[in-house]
């Protein structure tokens, strides 16, 4: 923010301190970095100066420097805030992306700001803050748990006894300040930029016919389907004259493609048995240590020792009855899910201050108000299940809809005042008794249902060492080689897609890839793939070497690249090549059509000169997406709706064919109010600015993004 608050005038900081002797609490956003490894791993420095940027925007640089200290800003801000966080790579993945879009935001939105000089006052954030009109951010962070409404003497109180305590908290208020004010300048923009928009008398009177009027219209037509293709010859040039003059339409980005074969490294049996062996051990140690949280730390739980008890419905099905009723100090497992292996000890038990059961349910849907047919339903479904001609699962599993439909209408344990279903089903379960049947009416429909167990109060701590199956370094090794394996024939003389079937890989497929799109099917981080396809030695067939991604090894192979600028005529047939054998047929055609159209005063006139049938057309309007016998052609629809009354048009040269309208009625309709449509149509107008505003100023900007050159 500007000095402008500090100096020229007392600061918003210092005011409401005069006034409260509190400053504000810290309300920022929690941000984060991440460390740049690797720097040099190319051998050639990353600093010398045509390879050190990380982009560009409004055609300037973004070097690796300037970048690199907008993450460590992130990083001092994210320790102060978050003491001891972990960043993993999905983190710092997010936050990457956050610092690139700050870099976007200063360079390229700000400045746009600055030009109209938008700016928040200091009298602005003092109302906003302490003043009449706090806003909803601030209320929202100070809100007395118990009423849910601002509590601004809770505000004051809190400011006036931590500031001159912590030394950190001015510092913390200088960054949200920032924030704060950049938000507001930019809701200004925003709104700026949709009170811009209005709406016309005659922009609601064309939206109102265009929604409603409908036009009666025939058709008569030559379609292009007469003349076969074969007697048409399109070259090249002439392709490539086309897309010159469209070429808006047909210029393309600098593109890669690539053909390529991904080997998932996934665990071995023998992985599995070692992890099984590991989880053994680690079973036997567990039941001999007496310090258990300092266990589940040493032996590198990715579930972290908790302290507290936990109730029913806090485990896997699977293994919770075994904790439950497990004595204090037993261990249990290894137990294997999902590809983590677990053991657990059970520390202690108490009590619940509220109570769990475990039940199952079949829900019948009220169909309108008829909640008494549901209940009937009910019963005579409860009939079969005792008779046994049915079964409670299976019943289940066609009628319900939620996540119980996939176990037989099993809830599992459902805790008092949890939410997960109605209140008054859980209200039942809990006095029914184990396994007697219940009819409940609820919010969802009528459910038929029964506890599966007692009630139970009952709550565990339990410690936890888990640990995610991974492959060896054996396994490891066994894909690695595979890939070379591929690697050393892929520049042979059988093909990618040879290869790869004869060695039991799937060839795959990724079709213009750029600079800034650089998604790849089945690849979730491509930049390092991006960062080989991109460089200067990279050419058409160059074949890169086995790249470690995603914990996979891929080979890839350049199969076109493609400048910018218009594409080869050869790529451009499959799209103009028919446009321009209709456009050669049409030249046929026409002589025929207008020499008919002379000598016709009406479709059947026409229609009879030609031998060519009448299309009719009832209702044509703005929403019409095609006509009968002649397809998708909006050139004919928009001559239908732009030729008056009695009137025919002169002869088309349509999509599908050469055509020659004639309206004979335009169709009643109800007008719609004028000032309701000119009300929709501002705002729809708004709508639309203000979502794409941001998109609009940073293609304005150029912004060229290289960033993934630093990632692997």
């Amino acid at each position: 923010m500007s000095d402008k608050y500090n100096k020229e005038e007392p600061s918003l900081l210092q005011k409401i301190q005069n006034q409260t002797g509190c400053l504000f609490l810290i309300i920022g956003i929690a941000m984060l970095a991440f460390v740049l490894t690797d720097l040099f791993s190319s051998g050639t420095s990353l600093f010398s100066s045509n390879q050190n940027n990380v982009g560009s925007i409004n055609g300037a640089p973004v070097s690796y420097e300037e970048f690199n200290r907008t993450f460590e800003e992130m990083k001092e801000q994210l320790r102060q805030n978050n003491p001891g966080m972990t960043i993993d790579e999905s983190v710092a993945q997010q936050y990457r992306a956050e610092a690139w879009n700050s870099l976007i935001e200063s360079k390229a939105i700000e400045p746009q700001y600055a030009k109209l000089g938008l700016v928040v006052s200091a009298a602005e954030l003092e109302d906003l803050t302490v003043g009449a009109n706090p806003h909803p951010q601030i209320q929202q962070s100070f809100r007395d748990p118990q009423t849910n409404q601002f509590d601004q003497p809770r505000l004051i109180q809190f400011l006036k006894q931590d500031i001159n305590e912590n030394p950190e908290a001015k510092q913390s208020w200088n960054s949200f300040q920032e924030q704060f004010t950049a938000g507001l300048v930019a809701q200004k923009y925003q709104e700026l930029v949709a009170s811009s928009y209005y709406a016309t008398d005659l922009e609601a009177r064309v939206k109102g016919r265009d929604n409603n009027q409908t036009v009666n219209a025939s058709v008569v037509s030559l379609p292009y389907s007469n003349i076969a293709d074969s007697g048409i010859i399109v070259s090249n040039s002439e392709i490539l004259k086309y897309a010159k003059q469209y070429s808006n339409k047909y210029k393309q980005d600098a593109s890669r493609d690539i053909e390529y074969i991904k080997l998932e490294v996934s665990p071995s049996v023998e992985d599995s048995t070692r992890m099984l062996e590991w989880a053994a051990e680690i079973a036997e140690k567990f039941e001999t240590t007496n310090n258990d949280s300092l266990f589940v730390s040493s032996m590198g739980s990715e579930t972290m020792f908790d302290p507290r008890y936990k109730s029913r419905g806090s485990f896997s099905p699977q293994i919770e009855n075994r904790i439950f009723d497990n004595e204090k100090g037993k261990v249990i497992g290894p137990f294997q899910q999902d590809g983590v292996y677990s053991v657990f000890k059970v520390l202690d038990f108490g009590t619940d201050s509220l109570r769990s059961v475990q039940g199952s349910h079949i829900l019948f849907n009220v169909a309108g108000t008829d909640t008494a047919q549901a209940e009937a339903d009910a019963r005579e479904v409860l009939a079969k299940i005792k008779s046994g001609a049915t079964t409670f699962a299976a019943e289940a599993s066609t009628r319900n809809f939620d996540a119980s439909r996939a176990t037989g209408g099993d809830m599992g344990w459902i805790r008092e005042e949890s939410g997960a279903y109605p209140t008054k089903l859980i209200n039942r379960l809990m006095t029914s008794g184990e396994n007697n049947y219940v009819i409940v009416r609820s919010r969802r429909g009528v459910h038929l249902a029964k506890a599966t167990s007692a009630v139970s109060r009952k709550t565990v701590k339990v410690a936890i060492v888990d640990q995610r199956i991974f492959a060896s370094t054996a396994t490891d090794g066994f894909y690695y080689q595979k890939a070379g394996e591929f690697l050393s024939n892929a520049s042979g003389s059988q093909s990618f897609e040879e290869l790869a079937e004869n060695m039991g890989l799937t060839k795959r497929i990724a079709s213009k890839i750029t600079e800034e799109r650089r998604s790849i099917p089945g690849i979730s981080q491509s930049d390092k793939i991006a960062k080989w396809l991109f460089e200067n030695t990279t050419k058409e067939g160059s074949i890169s070497p086995i790249l470690d991604v995603d914990g996979s090894y891929v080979v890839a192979k350049v199969t076109k690249i493609r400048k910018e600028g218009l594409p080869d005529p050869e790529d451009l047939r499959g799209e103009i090549e028919l446009i321009l054998k209709n456009k050669k047929k049409a030249a046929l055609l026409l002589p025929k059509m207008n020499d008919a159209l002379a000598s016709a005063t009406t479709a059947e006139d026409l229609s009879k000169i030609l031998n060519a049938v009448i299309t009719p057309v009832p209702a044509a309007s703005i929403n019409t997406g095609s006509l009968p016998y002649v397809g998708q052609d909006y050139k004919i629809i928009g001559t239908i709706l732009g030729t008056a009354v009695g009137k025919n048009s002169t002869v088309i040269e349509g999509n599908t064919g050469v055509a020659v309208v004639f309206v004979n009625n335009a169709n009643e309709y109800q007008a719609e109010d004028i000032k309701s449509l000119k009300t929709q149509i501002q705002m729809e107008s708004k709508q639309n600015a203000t979502g794409g505003i941001r998109n609009a100023l940073t293609e304005k900007a150029n912004v060229i993004d290289q960033r993934y050159k630093f990632y692997n």
